[in-house]
């Protein structure tokens, strides 16, 4: 007993090991790539709203929306860039829904061939189902 106890311990510290060890990797590397993003970005460079967003705006787009769009494409692309067009895009419906549905709805046929499909509650069960001609 005392034997297992000391193996589910070690076992059991080892995992806890290397999950610490991993957690600090991933620190480590989360904290040059902070740090990278700190050098390379200044933070006096605010991003500015292009004239063309007005014109997305009436066509049913929020100005608060296109300020967070247009942010983002700063950020993540650098300054020079700016938001033309705001769209999105069309939606088209996969057939793994329709094919899930039909599945789902033959599934309750009753197949007659294949027997009787209520239970029998106590009575004789029918021959079919053992396999002998009626």
């Amino acid at each position: 007993m005392l034997e297992n106890l000391e193996l589910i311990g070690t076992g059991f510290a080892v995992v806890m090991i290397a999950l610490a060890v991993l957690w600090a990797a991933c620190g480590i590397v989360g904290f040059f790539f902070v740090r990278a993003a700190r050098v390379s970005t200044p933070t006096s460079q605010a991003p500015k709203v292009p004239p063309s967003a007005a014109v997305a705006s009436r066509a049913g787009v929020p100005p608060h929306h296109l300020a967070v769009i247009s942010a983002a494409v700063a950020y993540t692309l650098g300054p020079g860039y700016k938001v033309t067009r705001v769209a999105a895009p069309p939606h088209k419906v996969s057939e793994w829904p329709l094919e899930g549905r039909i599945e789902a709805f033959t599934a309750h046929r009753l197949r007659a061939s294949w027997g009787p499909s209520t239970p029998t509650l106590g009575r004789e069960p029918n021959k079919i189902l053992r396999g002998q001609k009626q």
